[in-house]
């Protein structure tokens, strides 16, 4: 035992360094440890004899000091957190922008700068400029009259995309050079992103956009727009979008083009909350499903002389609708054509109608008298369901109806 209280220890036979018993190669040249090797003790410490390198500077097992190389055990002190920067209790991610800040602080670089790197100017251009066309698209939609869950979902996406585009700032964008530069000083990309620094100009950009997106499609939406489709027969209306200086009543001309406009397509006014009234043309032959649908203001519409075919829910949920009467040019009649039109208080069928099919008439409430064509062979199930102030059905003498649906005058109170 030496005078430090350690014993003698193990040495490579090719460079001399101390090895422990349990070393197969000598850790400084890589020599294989050979049996010859292993002819002295192991060094130890003096207290509880665990084994010890020869750059311990205490043991690991007890702490005892073991005044190696030179140094004197009163000089030896234990390392415990207090001797650590408190950052480094923190995750990872903490961690590295604690760094960041201490970076930009020593180059006296203020957060808050209106001062950017040239690349995230850019890219925040890119985002307002996207976010700009987002809001653009939003309000444009708001005039073609779409479901209200489109415009819940829209500004949902919006909000989202403001919240994301707001978190880029300069923090998170150090945070990625630095992730996809680990071998080069965190000083050193922080000192060459300060020297692409360029004035933020993105604000006053952001408001110009943001106007132009707002106010753009009230002018080009400032009257109702009219969108035709190419039929066989003529022109077919697509969609009708209300403007600013009209949104209660709308009207059909009878030509687009020099051609006959001859349909209205499915949804060409659905949604539209506060239409009253329409007037179309008697050129149009067809009406195609939920035309109508959910105009809870709508009071009168002409049904055109010449039309043949009547969609399934094309006045569902029409709720101030009164009076409707169906030209005998009418054949085809679908399925839940009035359903919900509670205000109905008269409706005349066409004499070739050959079905009624069924939801056609439910929750009609107002209805109160009603005659079937003789030349219908079948009622629907639930045709009249709930038509409870219905009080008269009218069948001719010659009536070819066949067959009645299930539940189609159920809770028909007041029908004698």
């Amino acid at each position: 035992m030496n005078e430090n209280g350690v014993e003698k220890n193990l040495k490579c036979s090719k460079c001399g360094i101390i090895l422990l018993p349990t070393d197969k190669y000598c850790g400084n040249c890589g020599n294989p440890v050979s049996l010859n090797d292993k002819v002295n003790d192991t060094l130890k410490c003096s207290r509880c004899g665990s084994p010890l390198h020869s750059t311990d500077r205490y043991c690991n097992n007890c702490g005892n000091p073991t005044a190696l190389k030179g140094i004197a055990p009163e000089k030896l002190i234990f390392v415990n957190p207090k001797y650590f920067d408190p950052i480094f209790e923190n995750g990872e991610e903490v961690l590295l922008e604690e760094v960041i800040k201490r970076e930009i602080s020593k180059l006296k670089i203020d957060i808050n700068t209106k001062l950017l790197p040239l690349d995230i100017l850019k890219r925040k251009r890119i985002l307002n400029i996207i976010f700009s066309v987002l809001v653009f698209i939003y309000i444009s939609m708001i005039f073609f009259h779409f479901p209200i869950v489109t415009y819940i979902i829209g500004l949902v996406i919006l909000i989202i995309f403001k919240v994301v585009t707001q978190k880029y700032n300069l923090i998170k964008y150090l945070k990625k050079e630095i992730k996809s530069r680990p071998s080069e000083k965190i000083s050193n990309i922080v000192m060459n992103v300060k020297t692409s620094f360029v004035p933020d100009n993105t604000k006053a950009l952001r408001i110009i956009s943001l106007i132009i997106a707002i106010v753009l499609p009230l002018i080009i939406f400032i009257n109702p727009l009219i969108m035709y489709e190419k039929l066989d027969e003529g022109y077919g209306v697509r969609f009708y979008t209300f403007g600013l200086t009209n949104f209660t009543t709308a009207k059909i001309p009878d030509t687009y083009k020099g051609e006959k406009v001859v349909s209205l397509r499915g949804n060409t006014f659905s949604n539209m909350f506060f239409l009253k009234s329409v007037t179309l043309p008697n050129s149009i032959t067809e009406i195609r499903g939920q035309a109508f649908k959910n105009n809870m203001s709508l009071v009168n519409v002409n049904i055109p002389s010449n039309l043949k075919y009547l969609g399934g829910g094309a006045f569902y949920n029409c709720y101030s609708l009164k009076e409707v009467s169906l030209p005998d040019t009418l054949t085809y009649l679908g399925g839940e054509a009035f359903y919900n039109a509670s205000s109905l208080t008269k409706v005349k069928l066409s004499k070739n109608l050959i079905e009624i099919r069924g939801n056609s008439f439910e929750n009609c409430s107002a209805l109160e008298e009603i005659e079937i064509p003789s030349k219908v062979t079948r009622i629907g199930a639930h045709a009249f369901y709930g038509n409870t102030n219905l009080k008269k059905v009218i069948l001719s003498k010659d009536s070819a109806l066949a067959e009645i649906g299930s539940s189609a005058f159920r809770e028909c109170y007041n029908l004698r």
